[in-house]
């Protein structure tokens, strides 16, 4: 199982005021299990695992298994929790160059209908000109501008250079059961398509067909996805003790220092491959805690980059943050340093593993940044499809207890519809 260790903040806050919390933590989890609170329109994530049944995932896959047959890339158009989830694994698990190779086992996974960049989309309509493309459409609605436009131009381009009988064989809609304009255009065009459930939000989303038909098409392991985020369900259950349970400790960690004046969060890694984790991090816990100003502000440091950048903030700047560093426990990739043929400045990296060196890195940053601000730190065993399923329910129920203990509706984002209105207004809808 993922471990989490907050010894690093108890400098900065006591054990005892982060376990004083258990009360409106059951309290939380009383009102989660019973339906009662705010957002209770949105709790169908809560079970969603354990709930996934053989027959689903069957069908799932044999989807992923056309679009695998009759594609050289897939367009994924969708935005927010819509596509992060599942871009947080296929970044993280594929061969960071594989789409470079002229041999490639699956499709190359494209994103769209995340911007309205003309320079994005223009040149990603070029790219596709000589390849044999299929799109998945996400959206419950259909009317999300971003994703709708992005859609508009690819079922045209798709149709145009694959014909409409295949362009209905490789585009496949991800959306509501029965209502919106994505459906509509489903039912008319006969695509392929999977539901969207009514009680499950955008940015909860990523085990449902949202995350788990990219993921299936990209080649990765769907059914340890589940399980992972199964056994993670049981582990964060209304009866686990506060002290056994991750997910109560972390949202209670995260109050206390937020209670303390730390208003800001930097999720770190010290490994490329977790980009995609923490922008679907980000949006999960900036749209569903920031509200009534009230939040504590999701930032990513991707170290030892960053170390060279903002390092020198977070070690002597404004006390105003956090850090909580997600690590990995498997090595994964070895490569060795070879001496050179003269004698260097480097000599001590002799014969040292690049992956020795990085968690050297790693620990020694947590040690100094420590002394200045609270540190938790958080490990995977290894990166595969089976830890990424503990790792998105760990934070979607830490998300969920973190903001009933703030006070907040972890389920709503009237925030992002303001800039809506204003555009609409300006473009004369």
């Amino acid at each position: 199982m993922i471990s989490l260790n907050i010894e690093k903040t108890l400098g900065f806050i006591s054990k005892e005021n982060v376990f004083a919390y258990e009360a409106q933590v059951k309290a939380a989890q009383e009102a989660l299990e019973n339906g009662t609170g705010k957002g209770n329109d949105f709790l169908g994530w809560l079970h969603l695992p354990s709930s996934i049944t053989k027959e689903h995932l069957a069908d799932l896959k044999t989807t992923a298994q056309t679009l695998r047959d009759n594609c050289e890339v897939v367009v994924v158009a969708g935005i927010g929790g819509s596509y992060l989830g599942a871009r947080a694994v296929i970044e993280a698990l594929s061969n960071s160059f594989t789409w470079l190779q002229d041999k490639k086992t699956a499709p190359v996974i494209l994103y769209a209908g995340h911007n309205i960049g003309e320079d994005y989309l223009y040149e990603l309509t070029e790219y596709l000109k000589d390849k044999k493309f299929g799109v998945i459409n996400i959206s419950k609605s259909g009317t999300t501008t971003e994703t709708a436009l992005a859609f508009r131009l690819l079922k045209k381009q798709c149709e145009d250079q694959r014909g409409k009988d295949m362009a209905k064989k490789v585009i496949v809609a991800i959306t509501d059961a029965k209502k919106g304009a994505a459906r509509v255009t489903a039912d008319n065009e006969g695509y392929k398509s999977f539901i969207i459930p009514d009680n499950v939000g955008g940015r909860f989303s990523v085990l449902t067909p949202v995350g788990l038909l990219p993921i299936a098409i990209a080649g990765f392991d769907i059914e340890k996805l589940v399980a992972g985020a199964v056994a993670m369900e049981k582990a964060c259950g209304k009866d686990v003790p506060f002290a056994e349970n991750p997910a109560a400790i972390y949202a209670a960690t995260r109050n206390e220092l937020y209670k303390n004046g730390k208003k800001i969060e930097i999720l770190v890694n010290y490994n490329p491959k977790l980009h995609y984790v923490s922008e679907w991090w980000k949006q999960l816990y900036g749209e569903s805690e920031g509200k009534d100003n009230k939040g504590v502000f999701p930032v990513a440091g991707e170290f030892s980059e960053e170390l060279h950048s903002v390092g020198q903030f977070i070690q002597d700047g404004s006390p105003i943050m956090f850090e909580t560093f997600l690590d990995v426990k498997k090595q994964n990739a070895s490569l060795i340093v070879e001496p050179d043929e003269k004698e260097d400045y480097f000599d001590y990296l002799d014969g040292k593993d690049f992956w020795e060196i990085n968690k050297a890195a790693y620990h020694a940053t947590v040690t100094a940044h420590s002394k200045k601000l609270p540190c938790m730190t958080f490990e995977l065993d290894e990166l595969d499809a089976y830890h990424f399923g503990q790792l998105f329910y760990f934070f979607q129920f830490a998300c969920y207890l973190s903001c009933k203990i703030m006070g907040v509706n972890p389920f709503d984002q009237p925030g992002v519809e303001a800039y809506k209105k204003w555009m609409f207004e300006a473009l004369g809808k």
